[in-house]
């Protein structure tokens, strides 16, 4: 990237964006957001903290981007477009859910995953209450889908995992996952049980197709770093409610704007600085841009120089697709389970993890389903992707055999995040460019994690913060 570097916000590691942004602002100085998903949620909520002015343009009907919730016609119910995963390491996202007071509204609990099969049933990734790393060794030396001699060998992996290709270049940052744990000496079942569920989950791709270098960073952050980064969460409302319209209303409550439906025809730019927007013939002047869009949008409103640092191989996505089961009775099991062998991947029983529901429905059960990298599914008719949930939910959850199936919502998102592919890595670009004053944000950006909540949270505190910077230095 071209522009004054900033070395301290480049990296997850180093960030921590979220405690820095806490200070206030020296002055009262005005940005547009362009984007009201979470990295332009937390880049709004921290500057609005900040003492800034600040206006946020949603094209959308409403806010939350990819990451959003909306009422279900048939039932009442709000339902995500997607169910969504965090963990203890996600500390940017935590940062914002903090901000705007919604910390508290996840269901969280040490790592604990429950992963399926015929053969053996539900074995456990349960991880103690010890120190880091023994709480990870621990779990893995008693994973049941493995033999002793694969858990020992899955341990020696995870770190070289890390020590190889976590950030690497060269010939180890074209590698893809399958080819490192080839690499790594894992064995089918190794992969089968415990790498792939966890690249499907963390990086929304198959393996033989995702980079090898984002898997480290997840290793490296989640299960080899601190004890608390390791911890599950879930959101325990619907995620609209949960950080969308909070934020929303803690950005008014301090002066700023808020508008939907009010997409941007262009970025203005005069002597090689940004002094604003145009939306719907309306020039939006501000000291600062932050685009916060994925790059289609970038390439269609950014000037020239940016839109050269934003290639269209970067608008490659990989899609997930969700189904919504309603039941007509209470079904047994976890909150939460892993398929290793299913169609879908992931069931998460929704009525217990928000611990409510709508009244139609009190007295049945809703579950999640979820499938990543659902490139096959996009063009199968949601008829019958509902069939397979419901069959793979009911050999999976007890009682479940016997439910019968009151309604059904397959929900298909077709960009849900950018391609995890290596090739892709090197192409994301930093948060400046070449024209002064104008900023980019998203989870499809140069965080050095996989296209995220946390990616979007930290690409968002990052914009944030050297928006702060860049309006201090010319003071």
């Amino acid at each position: 990237m071209h522009g004054r570097a900033a070395p301290a916000l480049q990296t997850p590691a180093t960030c921590n964006c979220g405690k820095r942004l806490a200070r206030p602002a020296q002055t009262r100085m005005s940005v547009v957001v362009v984007g009201g998903g979470v990295a332009g949620l937390a880049a709004a909520s921290a500057l609005a903290e900040r003492g800034c002015a600040v206006t946020v343009l949603e094209a959308a009907p409403a806010l939350g981007g990819r990451a959003r919730s909306f009422a279900e016609r048939s039932t009442g119910d709000s339902v995500d477009n997607g169910q969504h995963a965090l963990m203890g390491c996600y500390h940017e996202f935590l940062a914002l859910l903090a901000r705007i007071g919604r910390r508290g509204e996840l269901w969280e609990s040490e790592l604990d995953v429950p992963l399926w099969d015929a053969e053996r049933g539900m074995q456990r990734l349960a991880c103690p209450a010890l120190p880091s790393p023994l709480h990870f060794a621990a779990g893995v030396l008693r994973f049941g889908h493995l033999s002793f001699r694969e858990r020992l060998s899955a341990l020696r992996a995870g770190r070289a995992l890390v020590a190889r290709f976590g950030r690497s270049r060269g010939e180890d940052g074209a590698f893809t996952v399958a080819q490192a744990l080839l690499a790594l000496r894992q064995s089918p079942q190794a992969r089968r049980a415990l790498w792939d569920p966890l690249t499907w989950a963390t990086l929304n791709a198959d393996p033989a197709e995702a980079s090898a270098g984002l898997l480290a960073a997840v290793v490296g952050r989640a299960l080899l770093g601190p004890r608390s980064g390791s911890r599950f969460l879930l959101p325990a409302l619907p995620l609209s409610e949960l950080y969308a319209e909070p934020a929303r209303k803690f950005i008014e409550a301090r002066g700023g704007t808020v508008r939907c439906r009010a997409p941007v025809d262009e970025v203005v730019v005069q002597g090689q600085r940004a002094i604003g927007v145009r939306s719907g013939g309306e020039l939006v002047l501000a000291s600062h841009v932050i685009l916060a869009v994925p790059p289609p949008a970038v390439r269609r409103i950014a000037p020239p120089e940016l839109r050269a640092l934003v290639p269209a191989a970067l608008e490659r996505a990989t899609p997930i697709v969700s189904v919504t089961l309603w039941l007509d009775r209470p079904v047994g099991g976890p909150d939460f389970l892993g398929l290793l062998d299913g169609q879908t991947q992931w069931l998460f029983r929704v009525d217990r993890i928000h611990q409510r529901t709508n009244a139609a429905s009190a007295e049945g059960a809703r579950i999640a389903c979820v499938r990543s990298g659902a490139s096959a599914w996009l063009e199968r008719p949601t008829r019958e992707i509902a069939a397979i949930a419901l069959r793979e939910a009911a050999q999976a959850l007890e009682g479940a055999a016997h439910a019968k199936l009151r309604h059904a919502l397959v929900l298909k998102e077709v960009a849900a995040t950018l391609a995890p592919a290596p090739e892709i890595q090197p192409l994301r670009p930093g948060p400046e460019g070449p024209v002064r004053d104008l900023l980019l944000a998203g989870d499809w950006t140069a965080t050095g994690l996989p296209a995220t909540l946390e990616s979007a949270a930290l690409s968002g505190h990052r914009a944030a913060a050297l928006a702060l910077a860049m309006d201090q230095a010319a003071a």
